[in-house]
């Protein structure tokens, strides 16, 4: 009997040892991805079976949109905030990716929330802006 609870400990070690590699190679393979993407978020494993979304420590400050520019990104990612059922899009911060693209973090209650922006010239009120999201994140 006590062989077989041995064997059996074993067995629930190996399985554990397997599944935290398992997610572990997700997360490098999910992480690979993104970074080819130019995406700011990276999945971290919380524990043996799951991966949790978060952001890359960026450097925040001022958007390089004049305000006219800014105004017009603030109005779309409204509309888009509206889409998901939530009725205030305030801006917590701007974090400023090394290609020049911003992404702006909304405020929120627990995780948080992000658009990634790009503008042809943020000098200009008629430059096009490209906005994807919104990605939800553990902060």
């Amino acid at each position: 009997m006590k062989v077989s609870q041995a064997f059996m400990l074993g067995l629930v070690i190996l399985l554990a040892c397997c599944a935290d590699t398992s997610i572990n190679s997700s997360v490098a393979e999910a992480n690979k991805q993104m970074e080819a993407k130019g995406s700011p978020f990276r999945y971290v494993a919380q524990d043996s079976s799951s991966m949790v979304l978060t952001m890359l420590p960026l450097p925040a400050g001022p958007t390089k949109a004049i305000p006219a520019l800014a105004q017009q990104v603030q109005d779309l990612i409204a509309r888009e905030e509206l889409k998901k059922g939530r009725t205030t899009a305030l801006l917590e911060e701007v974090r400023h990716l090394q290609d020049g693209r911003e992404v702006w973090v909304l405020q929120s209650l627990g995780g948080g929330i992000a658009y990634v922006v790009s503008f042809s010239d943020p000098s200009n009120p008629k430059s096009h802006i490209k906005i994807s999201g919104p990605t939800t994140y553990s902060k």
